[in-house]
């Protein structure tokens, strides 16, 4: 080996090596940011598109027996401390605005490192996320035409989620906006319990009532719009991770006007069926009954507090008539006592005049 050959040969170990440092060294400090100034925990205190999403780092260890995971349809429809008071079960919402299955199935890995959860309940909607609603489908028609063939292992989608959920300063990176005041708040007078929404427990509260008129979407159809091959994807990881860590899955359609249609019930029911998983599309249940003037906070897409109340009562209602045997009801326990606290606090802090 001529010397040019070994300087150039050691120029690019040590052009190696500095490389490596400088990746290692930036790893370590996603690392760091990532277990403080922007861990989970501390994003769940200020307001963020996660804020809700995460939660469940807040819950007590080993102490969760039902875990919601959707998007926004479902941090908008189960809420935890009714479930408490009319069951006596645990459960905690773990939900964002427009989250995928793919983050779903992420979610449900990293809460299972700290919680051993008996239900796990799915919302449907996630798995139309970013498709536009088809409503000239005819019957019999299939809905999925000349999609690409779908590569897991190269989806931006996943990749994207994968990378923030795995270092949540790219989730939270916003934080410095709560460091600094606002002069809009100085005379906005302070309410402690603002401070702490632990007692939601994942759910997002919201009394408005926006009255509205049901459209011709659940009309009776054979068509069905399939669910699109990355969210089936990632919907059969959960299916296989709940069987294989015994834990029950169930899927649910919350009610909605402008992203739900029979076509696509028809699917999620051929997914079910063909799985054996319960599900209740409560836009098309008989024993169920949408309250139009009351039950959504804008054009149909989310419940407010009244259709919540709604949904968490039929769940409750069904999980206690059928898995009795595998959750508990947990209100006679001393050590779930701060169950009670959160009912109260929930109740003060959103000046709820009956429960």
């Amino acid at each position: 080996m001529n010397e040019n050959t070994k300087r150039t040969t050691k120029k690019l170990i040590t052009d190696g090596i500095k490389v490596l440092s400088f990746i290692l060294v930036f790893v370590i400090l996603l690392e760091l940011l990532s277990a403080t100034i922007f861990s989970k925990s501390s994003a769940t205190t200020y307001k963020n598109k996660f804020k809700n999403a995460y939660n469940f780092v807040n819950e007590v260890e080993d102490t969760i027996d039902i875990v919601a995971l959707g998007n926004s349809n479902m941090y908008s429809a189960i809420i935890p401390v009714r479930l408490w008071d009319k069951k006596g079960y645990t459960s905690t919402v773990v939900a964002s605005p427009r989250q995928s299955v793919s983050l779903c199935y992420e979610l449900l890995n990293e809460v299972t490192q700290t919680q051993s959860p008996k239900f796990v309940i799915l919302e449907t909607d996630t798995f139309y996320e970013g498709v536009e609603l088809n409503t000239d489908l005819v019957d019999g028609e299939p809905a999925e035409k000349d999609y690409l063939k779908f590569v897991p292992y190269i989806s931006d989608n996943y990749l994207s989620e994968a990378v923030q959920n795995r270092f949540s300063v790219f989730l939270f990176h916003d934080r410095w906006k709560k460091m600094i005041p606002n002069p809009k708040n100085k005379e906005k007078n302070t309410n402690s319990l603002d401070e702490d929404y632990n007692y939601n427990h994942g759910y997002v509260f919201i009394k408005k009532i926006k009255k509205i008129s049901p459209n011709d979407n659940m009309n009776y159809t054979d068509a069905l719009e399939k669910i699109p091959q990355e969210a089936v994807f990632y919907l059969s990881k959960i299916t296989t991770f709940c069987k294989d860590n015994d834990i029950q899955l169930m899927l649910i359609t919350v009610p909605s006007l402008n992203t739900w249609s029979y076509a696509r019930h028809n699917a999620v029911k051929e997914y079910a069926d063909n799985n054996n998983i319960p599900y209740f599309d409560f836009n098309a249940l008989e024993d169920y009954e949408i309250n139009y003037d009351k039950d959504f906070r804008d054009n149909g897409n989310h419940m407010n507090y009244y259709g919540a109340k709604k949904i968490t009562n039929y769940i409750g209602n069904y999980i206690n008539e059928n898995y009795s045997d595998i959750i508990e009801d947990k209100r006679e326990n001393a050590d779930y006592s701060y169950w009670y606290d959160d009912k109260e606090r929930f109740i003060t802090a959103h000046e709820i005049k009956k429960f």
